[in-house]
């Protein structure tokens, strides 16, 4: 799988709490929200200031994509706007890879 090391990666999560890193080792992982990711590919990123890569609290899982070519384009999209993001984030006052997520009552 292909990565971009310093900022983000793809992975493929294959159950819960385990997925397969850009260099296809198993790896666990936890979320912010303490749920397990559903199955497929995500783009993983990191706050700059995060040295060590971990897939963790701290990073930000983008998908679920049932394709590995979408995740690629998602990738691929990133690094072409991450200065508009950037530039977005700070206006909004918030990281460019947060998003909230509001949960629907029934």
């Amino acid at each position: 799988m292909d990565a971009d090391y310093d900022i983000r990666e793809l992975v493929k999560v294959i159950r819960d709490y385990w997925l397969l890193d850009a260099e296809s080792y198993q790896r666990t992982y936890c979320t912010s929200h303490g749920q397990p990711l559903a199955l497929g590919f995500y783009v993983v990123s990191w706050p700059d200031n995060v040295r060590e890569r971990r897939f963790n609290e701290e990073a930000a899982f983008h998908g679920p994509f049932t394709l590995r070519e979408h995740a690629q384009k998602f990738l691929e999209d990133m690094n072409k706007y991450k200065y508009v993001l950037i530039m977005l984030s700070k206006k909004w006052g918030k990281p460019a890879n947060t998003f909230q997520i509001e949960k629907k009552v029934a």
